[in-house]
């Protein structure tokens, strides 16, 4: 197809997606440049400041999960198109990704942030052996039914090769247990036994006898439920030496955010009479507040995806979620240069609602009285303390929900907003009380389960 004769082109010029489409393209070569320069400085590192070293691999290997450089490329290929719209939004998340990133690399607490890896691979592997588990318990059933006198030798090679996969399907399981260093490496012994067991099978099979392959089976399923066993009891560890450090880790998130929203909401009050009055400056002043709002929503997003990786706290999540509707809500507002009393009245409430779940953090973490010499005694206190905690987030729940409904209804009676903008604030109401029912039950029964 013959290109399109374009005379600003032939004089020279570039056009102005074209120039933005160069800059794309260097961010990206900026960014691959940037992955192998943390990985070679981690290598000299690695030596002399360990701590560093293992800052750059973790902000490596996040990097290279979130696609960040394939992400810029996308976008540049968007931009070369003309679809601007959806290079923008690509653009949006690349920055959010950016950002996560840089708090990586800056964070004053990189062993939190090691641990929190640790985890998440721990889970992924756990994860990887339940499904593990499954296959390998529907070999055995399927061997089990075999006949060895009736079975052809078509059938024994379709189990042979499904066992040979479960086989090598352990061998990568072993390996990423390994990776996990002493805390798995019970399980990753128990998982390498039930490999070689796997193998037998797989022989057994491979010789048309599925009795020995079945007794093999049974005992590879007998090796991955003990490290299964061995998993669970590991999580359980990390968890708990984790919990202390990810609670206050969010507590500093939720002040952070109160320090932000403040800002945003002072802004606003001093736009709000220009924006009234339509002065252009003022308007794009409250779009790029927008952004700053964001952001306070990205620091709700990632304490909701702490504490539900850790599970340290049952009403926290879904409590934070009901803030951050609001916080999209006014994001909405202030990106269609809406700085009116109703948003204003959205931001007061956002500082407030996460000042009561700070407060309710603090309750959880307070430390126990009484006799300090009775451990028995200060776990109870503890779990005192945490249930306080929890109810009084299950409470706020409670009268966020009723205080937002009655809201909505008289801003849309005193027609301050439209019945669209009621539903966007609405809609996120409707399946609430059944979520507040459903976590008082949840907590009702871990704390009574824990007390037993």
């Amino acid at each position: 197809e013959a290109e399109v004769f374009n005379p600003a082109r032939s004089r020279g010029e570039v056009g102005e997606n074209e120039r933005i489409k160069f800059g794309q393209d260097q961010a990206e070569a900026h960014m691959r440049e940037l992955e192998g320069r943390m990985f070679k400085l981690s290598k000299l590192l690695r030596e002399a400041q360990p701590e560093d070293a293992d800052r750059l691999l973790l902000g490596l290997r996040k990097a290279k999960e979130q696609l960040i450089a394939e992400q810029m490329n996308s976008a540049s290929e968007l931009l070369a198109s003309l679809k601007l719209d959806r290079a923008s939004n690509e653009q949006k998340e690349i920055i959010e990704k950016l950002e996560e990133l840089k708090r990586l690399l800056l964070t004053s607490d990189i062993g939190l942030q090691i641990k929190l890896e640790q985890l998440r691979n721990l889970l992924n592997a756990k994860q990887q052996l339940e499904q593990l588990i499954r296959k390998e318990t529907t070999q055995h059933e399927t061997t089990e039914r075999v006949d060895n006198d009736k079975a052809t030798k078509e059938e024994f090679e379709a189990l042979e090769t499904a066992e040979h996969r479960n086989e090598r399907s352990g061998e990568d399981l072993e390996q990423a247990l390994r990776q996990l260093g002493q805390l798995a490496a019970p399980a990753a012994g128990s998982v390498n036994g039930a490999t070689q067991d796997m193998s037998a099978a797989g022989s057994a099979l491979g010789q048309m006898n599925s009795g020995d392959a079945s007794t093999e089976q049974s005992e590879a399923l007998e090796k991955l439920n003990r490290a299964a066993a061995q998993l669970a009891e590991a999580e359980r560890d990390l968890k708990a030496e984790l919990e202390a450090l990810v609670r206050q880790q969010v507590m500093e998130n939720v002040v952070e955010m109160i320090a932000q929203q403040m800002q945003v909401r002072e802004i606003t009050e001093k736009l709000s009479p220009r924006v009234a009055d339509r002065q252009r400056q003022a308007i794009l002043s409250v779009r790029h507040l927008a952004d700053a709002e964001d952001r306070i929503l990205a620091l709700a997003e990632e304490s909701i995806d702490l504490c539900v990786l850790t599970e340290f706290s049952l009403a926290f999540p879904p409590a934070l979620e009901a803030v951050a509707d609001i916080m999209e809500l006014v994001s909405e507002n202030l990106q269609d240069a809406r700085a009116d009393e109703t948003v204003i009245a959205d931001e007061r409430q956002i500082e407030s609602d996460l000042k009561d779940l700070l407060d309710a953090l603090k309750q959880a973490s307070r430390p126990q009285l009484g006799n300090q010499n009775n451990a028995a005694g200060l776990g109870l206190r503890g779990n005192a303390n945490k249930l306080l905690g929890e109810l009084k987030m299950v409470r706020w729940m409670q009268k966020s929900l009723h205080g937002q409904t009655m809201t909505a209804d008289r801003l849309l009676a005193e027609q301050k907003i439209d019945a669209d903008q009621q539903r966007k604030r609405t809609e996120p109401l409707s399946g609430r009380q059944s979520e507040i029912r459903d976590l008082t039950e949840q907590i009702q029964f871990e704390y009574s389960q824990q007390n037993q």
